[in-house]
Protein backbone atom coordinates (compact mmCIF):
# COMPACT_ATOMS: atom_id res chain seq x y z
CA UNK A 1 0.00 0.00 0.00
CA UNK A 2 2.51 2.24 0.98
CA UNK A 3 4.75 1.49 -1.94
CA UNK A 4 1.52 2.33 -4.32
CA UNK A 5 1.34 5.75 -2.22
CA UNK A 6 4.83 6.89 -3.54
CA UNK A 7 3.93 6.08 -6.70
CA UNK A 8 1.13 8.16 -7.26
CA UNK A 9 3.03 11.01 -5.06
CA UNK A 10 5.60 10.76 -7.63
CA UNK A 11 3.94 10.49 -10.56
CA UNK A 12 1.94 13.70 -9.19
CA UNK A 13 5.26 15.13 -8.53
CA UNK A 14 6.16 14.87 -12.17
CA UNK A 15 3.01 15.93 -13.19
CA UNK A 16 3.86 19.31 -11.57
CA UNK A 17 6.92 19.46 -12.99
CA UNK A 18 6.12 18.88 -16.46
CA UNK A 19 3.16 21.73 -15.96
CA UNK A 20 5.95 24.49 -14.64
CA UNK A 21 8.26 23.48 -17.35
CA UNK A 22 5.22 23.65 -20.24
CA UNK A 23 4.46 27.25 -18.31
CA UNK A 24 8.60 27.86 -18.49
CA UNK A 25 8.13 27.39 -22.29
CA UNK A 26 4.87 29.49 -22.47
CA UNK A 27 6.05 32.74 -20.85
CA UNK A 28 9.07 33.98 -22.78
CA UNK A 29 6.08 33.69 -26.03
CA UNK A 30 3.90 35.51 -24.05
CA UNK A 31 6.30 38.43 -22.96
CA UNK A 32 7.54 39.00 -26.99
CA UNK A 33 3.92 39.20 -27.81
CA UNK A 34 3.57 42.21 -26.42
CA UNK A 35 5.29 43.95 -29.16
CA UNK A 36 2.38 44.28 -30.94
CA UNK A 37 0.45 47.18 -30.28
CA UNK A 38 -3.38 45.82 -29.88
CA UNK A 39 -6.13 47.61 -31.40
CA UNK A 40 -7.98 50.27 -29.50
CA UNK A 41 -11.39 50.38 -31.34
CA UNK A 42 -12.15 46.89 -32.55
CA UNK A 43 -15.80 46.57 -31.94
CA UNK A 44 -16.60 50.28 -31.46
CA UNK A 45 -15.68 51.80 -34.98
CA UNK A 46 -14.87 48.64 -36.74
CA UNK A 47 -15.57 44.63 -36.55
CA UNK A 48 -13.93 42.87 -34.43
CA UNK A 49 -14.41 39.72 -36.43
CA UNK A 50 -11.77 38.97 -39.62
CA UNK A 51 -14.45 37.86 -41.71
CA UNK A 52 -16.97 40.13 -41.13
CA UNK A 53 -14.49 43.28 -41.17
CA UNK A 54 -12.35 42.11 -44.51
CA UNK A 55 -16.16 41.56 -46.05
CA UNK A 56 -17.14 45.25 -45.13
CA UNK A 57 -13.94 46.72 -46.34
CA UNK A 58 -13.96 44.83 -49.81
CA UNK A 59 -17.73 46.12 -50.10
CA UNK A 60 -16.80 49.87 -49.07
CA UNK A 61 -13.47 49.55 -51.87
CA UNK A 62 -16.36 47.82 -54.71
CA UNK A 63 -18.32 50.86 -54.32
CA UNK A 64 -16.11 53.24 -54.88
CA UNK A 65 -15.50 53.76 -58.96
CA UNK A 66 -14.87 55.42 -61.36
CA UNK A 67 -11.45 56.53 -59.14
CA UNK A 68 -8.79 57.84 -61.47
CA UNK A 69 -5.23 58.96 -60.83
CA UNK A 70 -2.89 60.88 -63.25
CA UNK A 71 0.48 59.98 -61.65
CA UNK A 72 2.22 58.30 -58.67
CA UNK A 73 0.00 58.61 -55.66
CA UNK A 74 2.29 60.31 -53.20
CA UNK A 75 0.23 61.52 -49.93
CA UNK A 76 -3.88 60.05 -49.39
CA UNK A 77 -6.44 62.22 -47.11
CA UNK A 78 -8.59 60.05 -45.73
CA UNK A 79 -11.51 60.47 -42.31
CA UNK A 80 -11.08 58.25 -39.57
CA UNK A 81 -14.44 58.05 -37.73
CA UNK A 82 -16.21 54.63 -37.62
CA UNK A 83 -17.04 53.06 -40.48
CA UNK A 84 -20.40 53.03 -41.31
CA UNK A 85 -19.93 56.94 -41.19
CA UNK A 86 -16.15 57.68 -42.90
CA UNK A 87 -16.27 54.09 -44.64
CA UNK A 88 -17.93 54.16 -47.85
CA UNK A 89 -16.05 58.00 -48.38
CA UNK A 90 -12.51 56.53 -47.09
CA UNK A 91 -12.57 54.12 -49.63
CA UNK A 92 -12.14 56.34 -52.19
CA UNK A 93 -8.76 57.34 -51.07
CA UNK A 94 -7.52 53.73 -50.60
CA UNK A 95 -8.75 52.65 -53.97
CA UNK A 96 -6.50 55.05 -55.86
CA UNK A 97 -3.62 52.82 -54.40
CA UNK A 98 -5.37 49.56 -54.71
CA UNK A 99 -2.55 47.34 -55.75
CA UNK A 100 0.34 49.37 -55.39
CA UNK A 101 3.63 48.44 -54.00
CA UNK A 102 5.21 50.81 -51.27
CA UNK A 103 8.17 49.86 -48.83
CA UNK A 104 6.85 52.22 -46.26
CA UNK A 105 3.58 53.55 -45.36
CA UNK A 106 3.70 56.91 -42.80
CA UNK A 107 0.28 57.12 -41.03
CA UNK A 108 -0.15 60.76 -39.59
CA UNK A 109 -3.46 61.35 -37.63
CA UNK A 110 -4.16 63.94 -34.62
CA UNK A 111 -3.88 63.02 -31.13
CA UNK A 112 -7.79 62.98 -29.47
CA UNK A 113 -7.02 62.08 -25.86
CA UNK A 114 -3.31 62.98 -24.86
CA UNK A 115 -2.30 66.39 -24.83
CA UNK A 116 1.39 67.03 -25.80
CA UNK A 117 3.87 68.83 -27.56
CA UNK A 118 5.33 67.92 -31.47
CA UNK A 119 4.62 64.50 -33.16
CA UNK A 120 5.33 61.04 -31.28
CA UNK A 121 6.45 57.93 -33.47
CA UNK A 122 5.82 54.61 -32.50
CA UNK A 123 8.93 53.17 -33.02
CA UNK A 124 9.19 49.56 -32.95
CA UNK A 125 7.37 46.17 -32.94
CA UNK A 126 4.37 45.73 -34.06
CA UNK A 127 0.64 46.71 -34.88
CA UNK A 128 -2.54 44.46 -34.61
CA UNK A 129 -5.68 44.39 -36.73
CA UNK A 130 -8.23 41.82 -36.61
CA UNK A 131 -6.81 41.15 -40.09
CA UNK A 132 -2.97 40.49 -39.12
CA UNK A 133 -0.11 41.99 -38.00
CA UNK A 134 1.58 45.58 -39.27
CA UNK A 135 5.74 45.65 -38.96
CA UNK A 136 6.85 49.31 -37.94
CA UNK A 137 9.53 50.59 -40.16
CA UNK A 138 11.84 50.65 -36.99
CA UNK A 139 14.73 51.80 -39.30
CA UNK A 140 12.17 54.83 -40.61
CA UNK A 141 11.54 55.44 -37.09
CA UNK A 142 15.28 55.84 -36.27
CA UNK A 143 15.76 58.05 -38.78
CA UNK A 144 13.02 60.40 -37.95
CA UNK A 145 13.60 60.51 -34.35
CA UNK A 146 17.44 61.19 -34.98
CA UNK A 147 16.72 64.24 -37.62
CA UNK A 148 13.65 65.68 -35.89
CA UNK A 149 15.10 66.10 -32.34
CA UNK A 150 13.15 68.87 -29.89
CA UNK A 151 10.31 68.02 -32.52
CA UNK A 152 9.73 64.24 -33.13
CA UNK A 153 9.71 62.02 -29.75
CA UNK A 154 9.07 58.14 -29.06
CA UNK A 155 6.20 58.15 -26.82
CA UNK A 156 4.08 55.04 -27.23
CA UNK A 157 1.90 55.81 -24.33
CA UNK A 158 0.05 58.69 -26.42
CA UNK A 159 -1.16 55.99 -29.30
CA UNK A 160 -2.71 53.71 -26.12
CA UNK A 161 -6.55 55.20 -26.68
CA UNK A 162 -6.41 56.17 -30.17
CA UNK A 163 -8.11 55.88 -33.36
CA UNK A 164 -6.94 58.29 -36.24
CA UNK A 165 -4.03 56.11 -37.37
CA UNK A 166 -6.02 52.67 -36.59
CA UNK A 167 -9.02 53.06 -38.57
CA UNK A 168 -6.73 53.15 -41.37
CA UNK A 169 -4.76 50.02 -41.15
CA UNK A 170 -7.64 47.61 -42.12
CA UNK A 171 -7.97 49.59 -45.24
CA UNK A 172 -4.20 49.68 -45.68
CA UNK A 173 -4.23 45.95 -45.63
CA UNK A 174 -6.94 44.83 -47.97
CA UNK A 175 -5.25 47.26 -51.13
CA UNK A 176 -1.63 47.09 -50.83
CA UNK A 177 0.50 44.44 -52.12
CA UNK A 178 2.13 42.61 -48.97
CA UNK A 179 5.23 43.20 -47.53
CA UNK A 180 5.19 47.36 -46.74
CA UNK A 181 5.79 48.49 -42.83
CA UNK A 182 4.49 51.26 -41.51
CA UNK A 183 5.38 54.36 -39.52
CA UNK A 184 2.64 55.51 -37.25
CA UNK A 185 3.13 59.56 -36.48
CA UNK A 186 0.02 60.81 -34.01
CA UNK A 187 0.43 64.77 -34.39
CA UNK A 188 0.18 67.15 -30.94
CA UNK A 189 0.10 70.42 -30.79
CA UNK A 190 2.09 72.12 -33.13
CA UNK A 191 2.38 75.74 -34.68
CA UNK A 192 2.29 76.65 -38.82
CA UNK A 193 6.18 76.58 -39.19
CA UNK A 194 6.67 73.32 -37.08
CA UNK A 195 4.13 72.05 -39.20
CA UNK A 196 6.43 72.64 -41.95
CA UNK A 197 9.61 71.41 -40.15
CA UNK A 198 7.33 67.82 -40.20
CA UNK A 199 6.86 67.85 -43.89
CA UNK A 200 10.91 68.58 -44.53
CA UNK A 201 11.66 65.39 -42.28
CA UNK A 202 9.35 63.11 -44.03
CA UNK A 203 10.51 64.80 -47.10
CA UNK A 204 14.15 63.69 -45.83
CA UNK A 205 12.66 60.64 -45.17
CA UNK A 206 11.50 59.63 -48.28
CA UNK A 207 14.94 60.43 -50.49
CA UNK A 208 15.92 57.16 -52.08
CA UNK A 209 12.72 54.90 -50.03
CA UNK A 210 9.31 54.09 -52.06
CA UNK A 211 7.01 55.49 -49.48
CA UNK A 212 3.35 56.61 -49.41
CA UNK A 213 2.19 59.23 -46.83
CA UNK A 214 -1.04 58.96 -45.16
CA UNK A 215 -3.16 61.92 -43.81
CA UNK A 216 -5.62 60.77 -40.90
CA UNK A 217 -8.71 63.88 -40.88
CA UNK A 218 -12.24 64.56 -40.35
CA UNK A 219 -12.90 68.04 -41.22
CA UNK A 220 -16.38 69.73 -39.96
CA UNK A 221 -17.67 68.65 -36.79
CA UNK A 222 -21.29 68.89 -35.29
CA UNK A 223 -22.84 71.99 -37.76
CA UNK A 224 -25.88 71.38 -39.80
CA UNK A 225 -25.71 69.65 -43.08
CA UNK A 226 -25.77 72.75 -44.57
CA UNK A 227 -23.31 74.71 -42.77
CA UNK A 228 -20.80 71.71 -42.71
CA UNK A 229 -21.42 71.82 -47.04
CA UNK A 230 -19.96 75.30 -47.09
CA UNK A 231 -17.41 74.68 -44.54
CA UNK A 232 -16.49 71.51 -46.15
CA UNK A 233 -16.38 72.56 -49.42
CA UNK A 234 -13.97 75.77 -48.76
CA UNK A 235 -11.41 73.23 -47.31
CA UNK A 236 -11.24 71.54 -49.99
CA UNK A 237 -10.80 74.62 -52.41
CA UNK A 238 -7.72 75.09 -50.09
CA UNK A 239 -6.29 71.83 -50.46
CA UNK A 240 -6.63 72.14 -54.85
CA UNK A 241 -4.60 74.87 -54.62
CA UNK A 242 -2.09 73.29 -52.05
CA UNK A 243 -2.68 76.51 -50.28
CA UNK A 244 -1.46 75.74 -46.95
CA UNK A 245 -1.01 79.33 -45.42
CA UNK A 246 -4.60 79.74 -46.64
CA UNK A 247 -6.03 76.99 -44.91
CA UNK A 248 -4.37 77.28 -41.70
CA UNK A 249 -5.19 80.75 -41.16
CA UNK A 250 -9.02 79.89 -41.31
CA UNK A 251 -9.03 76.68 -39.62
CA UNK A 252 -6.21 76.79 -36.37
CA UNK A 253 -7.72 78.05 -33.67
CA UNK A 254 -10.76 79.01 -34.86
CA UNK A 255 -14.14 77.26 -35.44
CA UNK A 256 -13.58 76.08 -38.48
CA UNK A 257 -13.04 72.29 -37.63
CA UNK A 258 -10.72 70.13 -39.30
CA UNK A 259 -9.60 67.84 -36.63
CA UNK A 260 -6.30 66.48 -38.24
CA UNK A 261 -5.30 70.34 -39.64
CA UNK A 262 -1.84 69.83 -38.51
CA UNK A 263 -0.85 66.42 -39.86
CA UNK A 264 -3.43 67.83 -42.89
CA UNK A 265 -0.89 70.65 -43.60
CA UNK A 266 2.33 68.95 -43.18
CA UNK A 267 1.00 65.98 -45.81
CA UNK A 268 0.78 68.87 -47.88
CA UNK A 269 3.57 71.03 -47.64
CA UNK A 270 5.63 67.19 -47.60
CA UNK A 271 3.95 66.74 -51.41
CA UNK A 272 4.80 69.78 -52.45
CA UNK A 273 8.39 69.48 -51.46
CA UNK A 274 8.60 65.78 -53.30
CA UNK A 275 7.22 67.02 -56.31
CA UNK A 276 3.56 66.60 -56.20
CA UNK A 277 1.40 68.90 -58.18
CA UNK A 278 -2.14 68.16 -58.57
CA UNK A 279 -4.56 67.17 -55.32
CA UNK A 280 -7.59 65.28 -56.70
CA UNK A 281 -10.35 65.74 -54.56
CA UNK A 282 -12.24 61.71 -54.72
CA UNK A 283 -15.28 61.98 -52.44
CA UNK A 284 -16.57 64.59 -50.63
CA UNK A 285 -19.91 63.68 -48.06
CA UNK A 286 -20.92 63.64 -44.10
CA UNK A 287 -22.51 61.94 -41.30
CA UNK A 288 -25.72 63.06 -42.74
CA UNK A 289 -25.34 61.19 -45.97
CA UNK A 290 -23.90 58.29 -44.77
CA UNK A 291 -25.81 57.07 -41.36
CA UNK A 292 -26.75 59.64 -39.16
CA UNK A 293 -28.97 62.66 -38.97
CA UNK A 294 -28.79 65.94 -40.91
CA UNK A 295 -28.60 68.47 -36.98
CA UNK A 296 -25.62 67.75 -36.13
CA UNK A 297 -22.85 66.42 -38.56
CA UNK A 298 -19.19 65.47 -39.25
CA UNK A 299 -17.30 66.12 -42.73
CA UNK A 300 -15.59 63.48 -44.55
CA UNK A 301 -13.25 63.98 -47.57
CA UNK A 302 -10.87 61.35 -49.73
CA UNK A 303 -8.39 63.08 -51.60
CA UNK A 304 -4.75 61.59 -53.74
CA UNK A 305 -2.16 64.27 -54.12
CA UNK A 306 0.24 62.67 -56.61
CA UNK A 307 3.70 63.45 -58.15
CA UNK A 308 2.97 63.64 -62.23
CA UNK A 309 4.66 60.86 -64.71
CA UNK A 310 7.68 61.71 -66.42
CA UNK A 311 7.01 62.67 -69.80
CA UNK A 312 8.58 59.60 -72.34
CA UNK A 313 11.54 60.39 -73.78
CA UNK A 314 12.29 63.76 -71.84
CA UNK A 315 15.37 62.16 -69.81
CA UNK A 316 18.35 60.48 -71.28
CA UNK A 317 20.09 57.68 -68.82
CA UNK A 318 23.04 58.78 -67.24
CA UNK A 319 23.39 62.32 -68.87
CA UNK A 320 23.12 65.62 -66.55
CA UNK A 321 19.69 66.79 -66.59
CA UNK A 322 21.01 70.22 -68.04
CA UNK A 323 22.66 68.96 -70.63
CA UNK A 324 22.08 67.84 -74.44
CA UNK A 325 23.51 64.49 -75.45
CA UNK A 326 26.90 66.67 -76.65
CA UNK A 327 27.24 67.32 -73.11
CA UNK A 328 26.90 71.14 -73.45
CA UNK A 329 24.87 73.21 -70.88
CA UNK A 330 21.74 73.56 -71.47
CA UNK A 331 21.67 76.61 -68.93
CA UNK A 332 23.32 79.70 -70.48
CA UNK A 333 25.30 82.14 -68.22
CA UNK A 334 22.29 84.56 -68.52
CA UNK A 335 19.88 81.67 -67.13
CA UNK A 336 21.62 81.48 -64.42
CA UNK A 337 22.23 84.80 -63.23
CA UNK A 338 18.55 84.97 -63.77
CA UNK A 339 17.50 81.56 -61.58
CA UNK A 340 20.00 83.09 -58.98
CA UNK A 341 17.97 86.66 -58.96
CA UNK A 342 14.59 85.05 -59.11
CA UNK A 343 16.30 83.39 -55.63
CA UNK A 344 17.45 86.51 -54.29
CA UNK A 345 13.96 88.58 -54.62
CA UNK A 346 11.91 85.32 -53.53
CA UNK A 347 13.93 85.10 -50.44
CA UNK A 348 13.86 88.68 -49.75
CA UNK A 349 10.05 89.00 -50.03
CA UNK A 350 9.29 85.87 -47.67
CA UNK A 351 11.57 86.73 -45.26
CA UNK A 352 10.09 90.13 -45.14
CA UNK A 353 6.40 88.90 -44.76
CA UNK A 354 5.80 89.96 -48.50
CA UNK A 355 3.59 88.90 -51.30
CA UNK A 356 6.16 86.83 -53.08
CA UNK A 357 6.96 88.33 -56.12
CA UNK A 358 5.39 86.98 -59.53
CA UNK A 359 7.65 85.71 -62.64
CA UNK A 360 7.29 85.43 -66.45
CA UNK A 361 9.85 83.92 -68.02
CA UNK A 362 10.00 82.59 -71.51
CA UNK A 363 13.57 81.72 -72.04
CA UNK A 364 13.96 77.73 -72.92
CA UNK A 365 16.52 76.88 -70.39
CA UNK A 366 14.26 78.73 -67.97
CA UNK A 367 11.09 76.33 -68.49
CA UNK A 368 13.17 73.19 -68.39
CA UNK A 369 11.61 70.45 -66.04
CA UNK A 370 14.38 69.58 -63.89
CA UNK A 371 14.96 68.96 -60.04
CA UNK A 372 17.03 71.31 -57.94
CA UNK A 373 18.31 72.40 -54.46
CA UNK A 374 18.81 75.83 -53.22
CA UNK A 375 21.49 76.05 -50.96
CA UNK A 376 22.36 78.84 -48.33
CA UNK A 377 25.38 79.79 -46.99
CA UNK A 378 26.20 82.68 -44.35
CA UNK A 379 29.88 83.64 -44.24
CA UNK A 380 30.44 80.36 -45.34
CA UNK A 381 28.28 78.48 -43.27
CA UNK A 382 25.88 76.55 -44.53
CA UNK A 383 22.49 78.15 -43.55
CA UNK A 384 19.86 76.48 -45.27
CA UNK A 385 19.49 72.90 -48.02
CA UNK A 386 16.52 71.69 -49.55
CA UNK A 387 15.18 70.30 -52.91
CA UNK A 388 13.75 68.70 -55.21
CA UNK A 389 15.11 65.53 -57.26
CA UNK A 390 12.48 65.42 -59.92
CA UNK A 391 9.34 68.39 -60.99
CA UNK A 392 6.47 68.68 -63.51
CA UNK A 393 7.18 72.97 -63.15
CA UNK A 394 9.30 74.85 -65.03
CA UNK A 395 12.62 75.31 -63.92
CA UNK A 396 12.32 78.43 -62.64
CA UNK A 397 9.04 78.49 -60.16
CA UNK A 398 10.93 75.33 -58.85
CA UNK A 399 13.71 77.16 -57.48
CA UNK A 400 11.57 79.93 -56.53
CA UNK A 401 9.78 77.05 -54.27
CA UNK A 402 13.26 75.49 -53.16
CA UNK A 403 14.25 79.52 -52.34
CA UNK A 404 11.33 79.51 -49.65
CA UNK A 405 12.06 76.26 -48.39
CA UNK A 406 15.56 76.92 -48.00
CA UNK A 407 14.70 80.18 -46.28
CA UNK A 408 12.75 78.88 -43.92
CA UNK A 409 11.51 75.14 -43.96
CA UNK A 410 15.23 73.44 -43.29
CA UNK A 411 14.38 71.65 -39.67
CA UNK A 412 18.33 72.08 -38.72
CA UNK A 413 18.00 75.83 -38.86
CA UNK A 414 15.46 78.68 -37.99
CA UNK A 415 14.09 81.06 -40.89
CA UNK A 416 16.55 83.59 -42.06
CA UNK A 417 15.74 87.02 -40.60
CA UNK A 418 15.63 90.27 -42.56
CA UNK A 419 19.09 90.74 -41.61
CA UNK A 420 20.92 87.80 -42.32
CA UNK A 421 20.43 88.56 -46.19
CA UNK A 422 23.54 90.53 -46.84
CA UNK A 423 25.87 88.06 -45.08
CA UNK A 424 24.28 85.28 -47.53
CA UNK A 425 25.38 83.56 -50.53
CA UNK A 426 22.73 81.84 -53.09
CA UNK A 427 23.89 78.18 -54.85
CA UNK A 428 21.51 76.56 -57.18
CA UNK A 429 21.93 73.16 -57.89
CA UNK A 430 19.70 71.58 -61.14
CA UNK A 431 19.35 68.04 -61.25
CA UNK A 432 19.20 64.71 -63.37
CA UNK A 433 17.35 61.84 -62.79
CA UNK A 434 19.02 59.61 -60.18
CA UNK A 435 20.43 56.14 -62.22
CA UNK A 436 21.38 52.83 -60.61
CA UNK A 437 25.11 51.87 -60.59
CA UNK A 438 26.24 48.63 -60.16
CA UNK A 439 29.60 49.28 -58.89
CA UNK A 440 30.94 52.37 -56.42
CA UNK A 441 33.93 52.37 -58.07
CA UNK A 442 32.09 53.75 -60.94
CA UNK A 443 31.69 57.07 -58.82
CA UNK A 444 33.23 60.50 -60.50
CA UNK A 445 34.22 62.35 -57.51
CA UNK A 446 33.12 65.97 -57.71
CA UNK A 447 30.79 65.16 -60.86
CA UNK A 448 28.20 62.76 -59.46
CA UNK A 449 25.62 63.04 -56.50
CA UNK A 450 25.12 60.36 -54.75
CA UNK A 451 22.03 58.59 -53.15
CA UNK A 452 23.14 55.00 -50.56
CA UNK A 453 20.23 53.04 -49.77
CA UNK A 454 20.21 49.14 -47.87
CA UNK A 455 17.34 48.33 -46.71
CA UNK A 456 14.83 51.04 -45.21
CA UNK A 457 17.73 53.95 -45.19
CA UNK A 458 18.70 56.00 -47.30
CA UNK A 459 21.31 59.13 -47.56
CA UNK A 460 22.16 61.75 -50.16
CA UNK A 461 24.97 63.94 -51.00
CA UNK A 462 25.05 66.60 -53.89
CA UNK A 463 28.80 66.09 -55.81
CA UNK A 464 29.84 69.28 -54.71
CA UNK A 465 30.26 68.10 -51.39
CA UNK A 466 33.45 65.98 -51.95
CA UNK A 467 34.69 69.00 -53.85
CA UNK A 468 33.89 71.11 -50.51
CA UNK A 469 35.56 68.02 -48.27
CA UNK A 470 38.51 66.93 -49.93
CA UNK A 471 37.73 63.28 -48.99
CA UNK A 472 38.39 60.66 -51.64
CA UNK A 473 36.29 58.24 -52.96
CA UNK A 474 35.87 55.71 -50.33
CA UNK A 475 35.74 58.68 -47.41
CA UNK A 476 32.87 59.90 -49.21
CA UNK A 477 30.69 57.41 -49.85
CA UNK A 478 31.89 56.20 -45.81
CA UNK A 479 30.48 59.48 -44.75
CA UNK A 480 27.20 59.19 -46.58
CA UNK A 481 26.44 55.90 -45.53
CA UNK A 482 27.18 56.74 -41.83
CA UNK A 483 26.59 60.38 -41.47
CA UNK A 484 23.26 60.89 -43.78
CA UNK A 485 21.97 57.03 -43.70
CA UNK A 486 22.68 55.75 -40.38
CA UNK A 487 24.35 52.56 -41.99
CA UNK A 488 27.68 51.24 -41.18
CA UNK A 489 30.11 53.19 -43.18
CA UNK A 490 31.78 50.38 -44.97
CA UNK A 491 27.80 49.42 -46.40
CA UNK A 492 28.45 50.58 -49.62
CA UNK A 493 30.87 47.70 -50.52
CA UNK A 494 28.33 45.29 -49.42
CA UNK A 495 26.32 44.00 -52.37
CA UNK A 496 22.64 44.32 -50.89
CA UNK A 497 23.16 48.11 -50.65
CA UNK A 498 21.70 49.82 -53.75
CA UNK A 499 23.96 53.17 -55.05
CA UNK A 500 22.43 55.88 -58.18
CA UNK A 501 23.76 59.02 -58.96
CA UNK A 502 22.72 61.85 -60.53
CA UNK A 503 24.48 64.73 -61.96
CA UNK A 504 24.11 68.28 -61.46
CA UNK A 505 25.02 71.60 -62.38
CA UNK A 506 26.18 73.77 -59.95
CA UNK A 507 26.05 77.92 -59.81
CA UNK A 508 26.38 80.60 -57.31
CA UNK A 509 26.20 84.29 -56.91
CA UNK A 510 30.09 84.24 -55.47
CA UNK A 511 30.35 82.64 -59.27
CA UNK A 512 28.75 85.42 -61.09
CA UNK A 513 30.06 88.03 -58.99
CA UNK A 514 33.41 87.47 -59.86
Amino acid sequence: MLKKDLFGYWILAIGYCLVIVSWSLVIPIVVFAKDAKEPNVAGAFYPKDAGELASDVRLYLDNARGVKTEGKPAVLIVPHAGYVYSGPVAAYGFKAVEGKTYETVVIMGPSHYFPFHGASVYAQGDFRTPLGLLDIDAAAASTLLASGKGLIVDEESYFEQEHSIEVELPFLQAVLKPGFKILPVLVGDMNYDECLKLASLLAGLSAGRNMLVVVSTDLSHYKTYREAEDYDARTAAFLKDFDTKGLWDAVAYTGWNVCGIRPLIAGMEYARQIGAKKCSILKQANSGDTAGGKDRVVGYLSAVLDIPRSEPGAEVQGVSATQNDTGDSMLTQADKKRLLEIARETIAAHVAGKPLPVFHESDPGLNLKRGCFVTLRENGNLRGCIGLFSSDEPLYRSVQSMAVASSSQDYRFSPVRPQELKDITIEISVLSDPALVDDWKKVRLGTDGVIVRRGYSSGVFLPQVATETGWNLETFLGELCSQKAGLPSDCYKDPGTKIYTFQAEVFSEEESAR
